[in-house]
């Protein structure tokens, strides 16, 4: 099994700085959240395999993907080149720490439920992570009723929506937390 200093080099030997920022960012995530026992793996930049969100874990290969657009610039230049220079430091480390949370969820044990986000490990690991950051949320796993003969997912007042448990860190942060001086 490869070190997280192998998978550092490797990283960098790949992505450059970008590759080294993701692997520091990835360990220290992994200190301050899950003590230090998520397992390493490679972290890959490009697109993710659905190619529509922002970051992907890859169960089978213990293997976080990073969109590329997380280094998007803020603003219009003539220059653009891709690079650690426009990452946008918070949200791609919020990106890394969900992705981080269904790899612990995987390295102990899996998930059973509705989806990869709407379980009770899952879950639990939201409330857990929501408080150590000082986040003022609840969430829980969103069960179907049945209304009008039809299935409807209810959630309830004051939880996450199916959504927001999808996109959490970044969905349950003010719009100005991204964009303060990094």
């Amino acid at each position: 099994m490869a070190t997280w200093t192998d998978l550092k080099s490797q990283g960098m030997e790949r992505f450059g700085e970008v590759g080294a920022w993701a692997f520091n960012e990835w360990k220290m995530l992994n200190d301050t959240f899950f003590n230090g026992e998520n397992k390493p793996g490679a972290i890959i930049w490009g697109k993710t395999p659905q190619g529509k969100s922002l970051g992907y874990y890859h169960v089978s290969e213990n293997l976080i993907y990073l969109d590329k657009n997380l280094m998007r610039p803020f603003y219009p230049t003539n220059d653009f080149k891709w690079g650690i220079r426009h990452l946008n430091k918070r949200i791609a480390g919020d990106v890394l720490l969900h992705e981080m949370i269904h790899q612990r969820v995987n390295q102990t044990g899996g998930w059973v439920g509705e989806t990869s986000h709407n379980n009770e490990r899952f879950v639990d690991e939201v409330n857990r992570i929501a408080r150590l950051l000082g986040m003022d949320i609840k969430a829980k796993v969103i069960k179907q009723k049945r209304t009008q003969d039809k299935p409807i997912w209810h959630v309830e007042p004051g939880y996450l929506t199916l959504k927001e448990l999808s996109d959490f860190p970044y969905s349950s942060r003010s719009y100005n937390y991204y964009y303060k001086q990094q």
